[in-house]
């Protein structure tokens, strides 16, 4: 491999050479940090709700509803933004438009119960809202959480497609090893720095870290550019429906995508025990915030210290294994690793150092997984088709988890039993990524050499949105 400043890298129309290379990774850093800071608020407006008696379901029936716009947004905006042509790219328009918006409703969470009781000086409203048989405040923070929801969706939907757009496919997984050290050192931040002062100051925690990010995410989008794009293919009639059809076609009618959709949604299923393994250590052992955050924070550490020894050494080993054996191979390790847990964590210290274990098959998942994705998806329709899973399994979810998955921890009362949940989904999606590499394998037979050339220059991005287990 040469090295970087004997090169130039294209993507698309886009040409860099070494040091406008260095300047999009340090903005692209920037970006992710921000973006990846600001997701740690969706954790604690769960404690909120949790800390005024809601239950699991309840907690579940709101993110529920935020789905349920997700669920139509993200399958709209991201094959809107593909076929998008405008002089400030395809994928910034919407971002920049929504960052803003969505800080503004996420700050407004905390400040949801204050406006219940200002509603309640009123006999006309106490009246409605008295007859609602929930706690208004667990109503209201609920309620601007599904606002909330709303434009996080759009931003959610556009974040990776953004970076697939301006980064060379040929320096991604030198882009990726990077970003995987930044996303972690967010958590860290927040952990150690951030999530203490929630226990006691909500809404200052919620104002500061919303402006700090959102001024960061906008700034960073405006410094890196787009590059041009060839036309949209043209749609084959003018009737409205010809684009659904067209999706539901694409996206749904091939056994091959379906295996792939199936592998999410199970590694999904196996994330929702995170929220439950949580309040293991918040109620069961009796944690409060500050000694969550150093759990996590111990853990951040400890992947950020890894990532900066050894991040691009494991980047090659992932390249020379090939990604797409990697992310059962970690998913088989991260079903161990939960067995494991369920046994041994009793205490903070036994939980930070499973939770390092985890941040570190985190990390080699997480690079894994953006290879995979790029790989296994036709770059054209990149928006359409991870849309088009995220579509699949948030529609399940959206059903199973308010009413079967929350319900039964509500009735098990047994948050420990958690770790045996991931336990069992992550066994379950590692199997099904085995049949997933076995489809890949057969269905590029004939150009696997082209393939597996593709393949080590595309390590990518990607990890839990939840976090490492603890």
């Amino acid at each position: 491999m040469k090295p970087l400043q004997h090169e130039k890298f294209t993507v698309g129309t886009l040409v860099y050479e070494r040091r406008a290379l260095y300047i999009l990774f340090f903005w692209l850093m920037w970006n992710d940090f921000s973006y990846m800071l600001g997701e740690q608020l969706n954790g604690l407006t769960r404690v909120l709700m949790r800390d005024r008696g809601a239950s699991f379901t309840v907690i579940q029936v709101f993110t529920t509803l935020g789905a349920l716009l997700g669920m139509w947004i993200n399958p709209v905006f991201s094959t809107w933004s593909d076929r998008l042509r405008s002089p400030y790219g395809r994928r910034r328009p919407f971002l920049i438009a929504t960052a803003p918006i969505a800080a503004l409703t996420v700050m407004a969470i905390p400040f949801a119960p204050d406006f219940y009781h200002f509603l309640m000086k009123f006999e006309v409203m106490a009246a409605v809202l008295g007859r609602i048989p929930m706690d208004g405040e667990v109503l209201f923070i609920g309620i601007a959480r599904v606002v909330d929801g709303f434009f996080a969706a759009i931003m959610a939907a556009l974040f990776m497609y953004f970076y697939w757009d301006v980064v060379p496919e040929k320096v991604l997984g030198r882009f990726n090893a990077m970003a995987k050290i930044v996303t972690v050192s967010a958590g860290m931040a927040w952990s150690f720095w951030i999530v203490g002062y929630a226990e006691n100051h909500p809404k200052e925690v919620y104002i500061a870290v919303s402006l700090i990010t959102t001024t960061i995410y906008v700034l960073s989008l405006i410094m890196v550019k787009e590059g041009e794009y060839p036309p949209p293919e043209p749609r084959k009639s003018k009737s409205v429906f010809e684009p659904i059809r067209e999706y539901v076609k694409d996206c749904y009618s091939k056994p091959y995508y379906l295996w792939i959709f199936s592998f999410m949604l199970f590694y999904q299923l196996g994330n929702t025990g995170n929220n439950f393994i949580f309040f293991y250590l918040r109620e069961d052992l009796g944690m409060d915030l500050g000694e969550t955050g150093w759990v996590q924070g111990i853990a951040s550490s400890v992947v950020t210290a890894f990532g900066l020894l050894l991040g691009y050494s494991a980047g090659s080993v992932i390249d020379r294994f090939k990604p797409i054996r990697v992310v059962p191979l970690t998913l088989f390790v991260s079903s161990a690793l939960a067995l494991i847990s369920f046994f041994v964590i009793t205490d903070k210290t036994s939980a930070a150092v499973m939770a390092s274990f985890d941040g570190i098959k985190n990390f080699f998942f997480g690079v894994a997984l953006g290879a995979v994705t790029v790989q296994l998806f036709p770059r054209e329709k990149l928006g359409q088709f991870c849309s088009a899973q995220a579509f699949f399994y948030q529609t399940i979810l959206m059903i199973v988890t308010p009413l079967l998955v929350a319900p039964f921890f509500d009735w098990l009362q047994f948050n420990r039993g958690a770790y045996l949940w991931s336990a069992l989904f992550d066994l379950l999606a590692a199997l099904i990524t085995v049949k997933v590499y076995f489809n890949w394998k057969k269905k590029h037979a004939s150009d696997l050499p082209e393939r597996d050339a593709v393949s080590a220059a595309c390590v990518g991005i990607g990890e839990s949105e939840e976090g490492p287990k603890v």
